[in-house]
């Protein structure tokens, strides 16, 4: 460990002026002299180090040592039982990283982006598993959302992105079974102050101010705030986005072993939606007309638009009332109102049975939600470490709530978009009888975009406005309580085991049609691991661990359908090894997932679906050495549909899976020659061949892009320039539900930052 201290202790300054240029905000870029810098300098390294190995504080390098997300303690993640992944400030840095799904790129298991860059939500499938609109947290507690209500955390005010792959019932109760990825907030530093100012201009016009301040008021009380605005285009034309953020957070040590930190966050969206829904034929493959151009709008931008303000208030409390016995709280309140409208392929005028000769242009339909959600959670812990002769307990027992409530309007069924400014007649079924109404087709091969949106009834086409639209409330709640014992003999055998139950309700009241759907469940859920150290720094690992996730649908018989169960198998190799800082990880696992619904031909719901992933992965984080830090990943699964309603799909592989995944991300940065300062990042992500549909019918080709950095630290001040896609290819990201997504093409970042 002599050697591993002495490298840390000679990336400190370094470590400052990446953790510094990892904020943003816009004041202060008037700081005195060199001396008064190179003096707050030295104060920070002593921060730094001292802070190290604390799981929320910042990080040194690539390496993060320590999580809380997978056990809700302290405990290391080269002891945890469980392959947990941490993407740390200075790699989100490096890379340029624009969103949470952007910094996964380069971890594991983890399909990012898969729908290109979307600003209304991140997505991912991790292990085989889409995540959708759950499995993401803050600070431990869920970011709780639900369709288009969806919380998105912005890059620039986190310290970390923890992964914990695989089930995670019993410490979070409903999740989906692929994981947990927790964001950790930037948060006050006690001990000295600093800042951090940059100047960021790129592709499609992206120009973002932004800046992070901190400091102390007191030798108790720290602060910190963190800022920035944004505005740029997107590879589509005439998709364009602004974002304002504002994160305040104040930390009061109110005495060594009692701390309150109060954490808020405000954040404002006026954009446009970024997702284009292409017909797969023009996009994935080539129609009579060609192939649709990646930077074609398919809705108008002149009407659609996204909307959003998120809010959040909250706090993390702890108090350690003895060396044996500590209590910690996590609580936040937030607020989300959204007002979307984007447009989406349905699928080729002729296909549809409207006559349409020239075989170009296609019917598109309308989403559209307006409306409020509000969330609050809390998770309260006691945590009591206790021996038993040779062996060390750290009992967790805890109990959290949430709760999530939305009203909000949308239509109820299709609405189709039409051109206002030219009436149609549209031929029925019947001889010589038509249908007066709007013009609904629109060619994507030669857009023109009409002044005069006019929305359609699918059925009738005839005109519908805002006022038709449905309002719906949605309530869910959730109450769980759990028990963890992690135990450590003889400083070498750890086993951890863990027990939760909980209690869920959730309710959806269309007030408009006078429905309602009630859906409530019990669970319990259990894990155990088991994990040798051994001194040389290998620790094999063997776990098990249960999830489950409700179905906020109705069965055939009008019941309450039974939530998605399941469990995973995993066992494991960690390496932490002593003569450099990195770490090691290979996983070899099984999940399964049970009851997933489906609906046969008279839409009735049955639960007989059931898949089944198994896979290996290998991960490798390393500063090798006081220039160059490494990134490595690969993964390869066997995904196969073991149950379906449709037999034809039983034994292939779910769509939009990929089985093969893989990266790798180096960064040299030189020292002691004439070309001090300057640091290159290069990297290549790869992932394989995914399908369209469950029967295999239609292939997405594999892709591989290249990503690289470079940049220059003279003093205090930053130069540098991030590309990803670096070669600009041109490729199908996706296929799903009839629909296909372009990849981002290339993207470049230069900024100009200070720290201080």
């Amino acid at each position: 460990m002599l050697l591993k201290n002495q490298r840390k202790d000679s990336f400190v300054s370094q470590r400052f002026i990446k953790k510094s240029l990892a904020a943003a905000v816009m004041m202060g870029l008037m700081v005195n002299s060199v001396s008064a810098s190179t003096n707050e300098n030295s104060e920070q390294e002593i921060v730094i180090t001292a802070e190290f190995s604390n799981p929320i504080g910042p990080d040194f390098g690539y390496v993060g040592e320590n999580s809380m997300t997978a056990t809700k303690t302290d405990m290391p993640i080269s002891k945890t039982p469980r392959a947990v992944s941490v993407v740390t400030r200075e790699q989100m840095d490096d890379r340029a990283s624009v969103s949470v799904a952007d910094a996964l790129q380069y971890t594991p298991s983890i399909q990012a982006n898969f729908y290109g860059e979307d600003n209304k939500q991140d997505w991912f499938v991790i292990r085989g598993f889409n995540q959708a609109n759950n499995g993401l947290y803050q600070d431990g507690t869920r970011l709780d959302s639900a369709g288009f209500y969806t919380y998105q955390a912005d890059t620039f005010g986190l310290e970390r992105v923890e992964i914990l792959r695989g089930p995670a019932s019993v410490l979070y109760g409903q999740n989906p079974p692929g994981g947990v990825i927790n964001v950790i907030s930037k948060r006050p530093q006690h001990g000295g102050s600093f800042g951090f100012v940059s100047v960021d201009y790129g592709t499609n016009d992206r120009q973002q101010l932004s800046l992070d301040l901190g400091g102390e008021i007191t030798d108790d009380i720290a602060w910190r705030l963190v800022a920035l605005g944004r505005e740029n285009g997107t590879d589509v034309d005439n998709i364009e986005a602004e974002r304002i953020y504002i994160a305040p957070s104040v930390s009061i040590n109110f005495s060594d072993n009692t701390n309150l930190t109060v954490l808020a966050s405000y954040q404002k969206d006026d954009s446009d939606p970024y997702l284009q829904f292409l017909p797969m034929e023009g996009s994935l493959t080539e129609n009579e007309n060609g192939f649709i151009s990646d930077d074609v709008a398919i809705g108008n931008p002149g009407y659609e638009k996204f909307e959003r303000t998120q809010v959040a208030l909250g706090y993390e409390f702890s108090h350690k009332f003895n060396e044996s016995v500590q209590f910690a709280q996590s609580v936040r309140y937030s607020q989300l109102d959204i007002d979307l409208k984007q447009m989406y392929s349905l699928g080729y005028a002729h296909d549809l049975g409207l006559p349409d000769p020239t075989e170009a242009n296609i019917v598109r339909g309308l989403s559209s939600e307006e409306g409020k959600s509000k969330s609050f959670s809390a998770d309260n812990r006691l945590i009591y470490k206790f021996n038993t002769g040779k062996l060390e307990h750290t009992l967790l027992s805890g109990i959290d709530y949430r709760w999530l409530d939305i009203k909000g309007q949308s239509f109820g069924g299709n609405v189709l978009i039409a051109d206002g400014n030219t009436p149609i007649q549209i031929p029925t079924p019947f001889p010589n009888i038509y249908i007066d109404t709007y013009n609904p087709l629109f060619n994507p091969y030669n857009p023109s975009y009409t002044d005069n949106v006019v929305l359609l009834d699918e059925a009738t086409f005839q005109p519908v406005t805002d006022a038709d639209r449905d309002t719906t409330t949605s309530e869910r709640h959730q109450l769980g309580g759990y028990l963890q014992d992690q135990m450590i003999f003889n400083d070498a055998l750890a086993v951890t085991l863990g027990v939760r139950f909980d209690d869920t309700k959730s309710t959806i009241n269309n007030e408009t049609k006078n429905t309602k759907q009630e859906v409530s469940n019990q669970e319990w859920t259990s894990s155990a691991g088991v994990a040798y150290i051994f001194d040389n720094g290998l620790t094999p690992y063997f776990s098990y661990a249960q999830y489950f996730q409700p179905i906020l649908q109705l069965d055939k018989n009008d019941k309450a359908a039974k939530p998605e169960r399941g469990e995973q198998f995993e066992v494991g190799l960690k390496y932490l090894p002593a003569s450099f800082d990195g770490s090691f990880n290979a996983a070899v696992f099984q999940i399964t997932k049970e009851n997933m619904a489906a609906r046969n031909a008279a839409k009735e719901l049955f639960q007989i679906g059931e898949v089944e992933n198994t896979g290996i992965e290998f991960e490798a984080v390393a500063n090798i050495t006081s220039s160059l830090s490494l990134v490595a990943n690969a993964t390869f699964m066997d995904t196969e549909i073991i149950k379906d309603i449709n037999l034809a799909n039983v034994g292939n592989r779910p769509a939009q899976v990929a089985n093969t995944l893989g990266s790798v991300w180096a960064n040299y940065r030189f020292f002691g020659n004439s070309l001090e300062g300057l640091a290159i990042g290069v990297g290549g992500r790869y992932v394989g061949e995914t399908y369209a549909d469950n029967i295999e019918a239609t292939k997405v080709p594999d892709f591989a892009l290249m990503d690289a950095t470079v940049s220059y630290t003279i003093d205090n001040m930053k130069i540098q320039v991030a590309a990803k896609n670096l070669m600009d290819k041109e490729y199908v990201s996706t296929c799903g539900s009839g629909n296909c997504y372009y990849g981002n093409r290339r993207n470049v970042i230069a900024s100009l930052s200070y720290a201080w």
